[in-house]
């Protein structure tokens, strides 16, 4: 018992106080401004299961009212992008579009606030204050846990010394400090920890095969796959560890077939991963079902944004998070001093940072530097120590330096960060440069350097924009809408074919004529709309509609003012049409768009 408590707490180990002390400061940070509602946007969708699950028991989701009312209770998402709609022959309703292993993960501590929320009079709805607080803690326990195995691994390599120096550069000098403060409730937290389990358990392993870690390197690699199923590429970590050359490589191809061990860890694996499949087989009568339907964002191998994601001032990992310049002095360090390590671990950065960068929405939303590479940081930071072992005292001068300035650099930029000077998506080189150093609130002139926020709606500033274009129909007009045809073909034009900028707003205009049937029951229910949306592959994205619901005069116009999105690809079409959605018919008389483009 003496020994297992000074394993877990190592009184005259000065990492140990160190790593307390970094903890410490983190929940301070996250309880700076009151406590937090991590069960928002992203969340929230990772969060269903256990909302359904505590709620009503069934995982099943008939329609979205109940969310609705969340939505306008706690106002932890503007939009229920999280779900998407089920089709109608296999029972309709809807799913999450998220999978289940941070809820699975965080269960144990949701449930407890379930538990009070009942005892203490809150509403037991899944996002009252003790299901927000129990989520707050369940991401502080995986913080600790995480830096708790990581200093084991950072031990088996390193000195205390360099141990300490690789937890202030985690800490201190990267965004994983703003991550596990500002961001909790984030899957980025849980994934970070379970790499920190796959990497310890890995070093185990390859040490001694026992069965121990043959499990949990299964189990690793199994929730990180419910949490998010590209980190299958993980796999790379303990198949290529101790794998020095291409005769290796084919030895451990064989052992993986011929070992109990590797089977039991996929068996392991599997058996994780396979949670996500007993959902969606009860959900949709499938186990296998892709939920990123929304054709504004998903994986696209043929146009990575590597640059982008690495050097923009957008969110350029290596512009927000200098520090990790580190890792070229960290793989040359592994390929002189530790060869086991240096194939599994460039494998995996290589690959980890083309599927990321693969995203079309390689921004990854609001957030401070590259988000989605935060939870690989027990790798990196582990190949950074191995480039700072041995060198010269006066390299260690000079990278002692650039350690200080990238950690001072972080921590005023994450306090930029909390407080608004820094925009967690729409950030800009000019707008980056006016801001450095600045402690007070942007100025207007200021917030003008930004990116266009695309959810606006209303086209307010006119007079900045020039009328570049009309779009006309290529289809003859007038057109009648009725039961038989419901609406018009597409009025479109490639976005590359209009202008080089960034944004275009787009006025689309149509004129519609009621039928006499309509005017003679105009209490009769009835709904056409003006549609502006974008297209990929023929496919449409940021839908947005002008409704039409009750004539007031024979003739009506509709206009609807509309912002471009993000795009997938510069050559995605800008599209408008009218739809009859349900009542007596009409005609169509007019249908084009007015395209204004950003003065110089």
């Amino acid at each position: 018992m003496k020994k297992l408590i000074t394993s877990l707490f190592p009184y005259k180990s000065a990492s140990w106080y160190v790593l307390l002390a970094l903890f410490t400061y983190i929940i301070y940070l996250t309880f700076d401004f009151g406590i937090p509602n991590p069960l928002a946007w992203d969340t929230m969708g990772y969060h269903v299961y256990l909302a359904e699950l505590f709620s009503d028991g069934d995982l099943s989701i008939s329609d979205l009212s109940y969310y609705e009312g969340i939505m306008a209770t706690y106002e932890n998402t503007t939009s229920l992008y999280q779900f998407i709609p089920l089709d109608p022959e296999i029972g309709g309703g809807y799913i999450t579009k998220y999978t289940s292993g941070w809820a699975v993960l965080h269960a144990p501590f949701i449930y407890i606030g379930h538990l009070y929320a009942g005892w203490a009079g809150y509403a037991q709805d899944g996002f009252s204050m003790p299901y927000q607080f129990s989520a707050v803690i369940g991401s502080l326990f995986y913080t600790f846990l995480g830096l708790v195995i990581l200093r084991k691994i950072f031990l088996h390599f390193f000195s205390e010394k360099i141990t300490i120096v690789l937890f202030l550069i985690l800490v201190l000098g990267t965004n994983y400090l703003h991550m596990n403060s500002a961001c909790t409730g984030l899957a980025h937290v849980s994934l970070f920890t379970l790499y920190t389990s796959l990497l310890y358990f890995t070093i185990k392993f390859h040490e001694k095969n026992t069965l121990k870690s043959a499990i949990l390197i299964g189990i690793s690699l199994g929730f990180l796959a419910l949490i998010r199923p590209t980190e299958l590429m993980a796999v790379l970590i303990p198949l290529l560890y101790g794998v020095t050359s291409w005769a290796a490589f084919k030895i451990r191809f064989i052992e993986v077939f011929k070992t109990r061990y590797y089977w039991i860890a996929i068996i392991c694996m599997i058996l994780v991963g396979s949670i996500q499949l007993f959902y969606w087989n009860y959900t949709t009568g499938s186990p296998l079902f892709y939920s990123y339907v929304h054709n504004g964002e998903a994986l696209d191998f043929n146009r990575p944004h590597v640059i982008e994601v690495l050097f923009s001032f957008r969110k350029g990992w290596l512009i927000y998070t200098p520090v990790m310049i580190l890792l070229v002095l960290g793989f040359i360090g592994v390929y002189k001093k530790h060869k086991p390590l240096f194939i599994g671990t460039l494998a995996f950065t290589i690959i980890n940072l083309y599927v990321i960068s693969c995203w079309t929405v390689w921004w990854y939303a609001g957030s401070f530097s590259q988000r989605a590479l935060e939870h690989s940081y027990p790798i990196y930071i582990l190949i950074i120590g191995f480039g700072l072992v041995g060198l010269a005292q006066y390299k260690k001068a000079i990278i002692g330096i650039f350690i200080t300035l990238c950690i001072c650099l972080n921590l005023f930029q994450t306090y930029q960060m909390r407080h608004g000077i820094l925009h967690p998506s729409h950030m800009t080189m000019e707008y980056y440069f006016s801001v450095f150093g600045q402690t007070t609130p942007p100025t207007e002139a200021q917030k003008e350097l930004l990116l266009i926020n695309r959810e606006l709606t209303n086209f307010e500033n006119p007079e900045d924009y020039n009328l570049i274009t009309t779009i006309r129909p290529d289809f003859a007009l007038p057109m009648l809408l009725d039961g038989e045809n419901i609406q018009t073909p597409i009025v479109k034009i490639p976005f590359n074919e209009l202008t080089e900028k960034d944004h275009l707003w787009i006025k689309a205009i149509t004129t519609i004529e009621t039928t006499d049937e309509l005017i003679r029951y105009q209490e009769e229910s009835f709904a056409a709309h003006l549609a502006a949306f974008m297209l990929y592959k023929e496919r449409t994205y940021s839908w947005r509609n002008e409704p039409l619901e009750r004539f007031d005069s024979n003739e009506v116009t509709l206009t609807k003012e509309y912002l471009t999105p993000d795009l997938r690809t510069l050559g995605d079409e800008i599209g408008i049409r009218v739809w009859l959605q349900y009542g007596a018919n009409v005609m169509v008389k007019d249908l084009y768009f007015e395209v204004y483009e950003k003065n110089n």
